[in-house]
């Protein structure tokens, strides 16, 4: 799936998701800027959880505070129907790589306010 999103700095960019639903690609120009990786998890544990993609990986700092990040996810939501999930950041180092550093604990934060990001 691509879809190409006008940011608000003018620029347009090309959102990318594999077929699987595990990586998010955003390029500009044809250099990737940035990407966000998922892992996909079933109730394998019968825990109740319901199906769904695990944010594990954040890497959007060359194109931060322009929307895209927030489009990235609404795209993956439209795309493939499943609820998105996220660590926490001030827990430590997650074996998945899913804790939350630098920018990425406000991010997820309004994305979960958004309804975009399961709380």
């Amino acid at each position: 799936m691509e879809d190409q999103f006008n940011a608000s700095d003018g620029n347009s960019y090309m959102i990318t998701i594999d077929d699987e639903g595990d990586v998010i690609n955003v390029t500009r120009g044809g250099a990737l800027v940035g990407n966000i990786r998922l892992d996909y998890r079933d109730d394998e544990d019968d825990t109740g959880a319901p199906d769904r993609y695990h944010i594990t990986h954040l890497a959007l700092d060359a194109c931060k505070g322009l929307g895209i990040g927030q489009r990235c996810l609404e795209l993956h939501r439209e795309c493939f129907g499943f609820p998105l999930t996220a660590g926490y950041a001030g827990i430590g180092q997650s074996s998945d790589g899913s804790h939350l550093t630098g920018d990425g604990p406000a991010f997820i934060a309004k994305m979960r306010k958004k309804g975009i990001v399961c709380p």
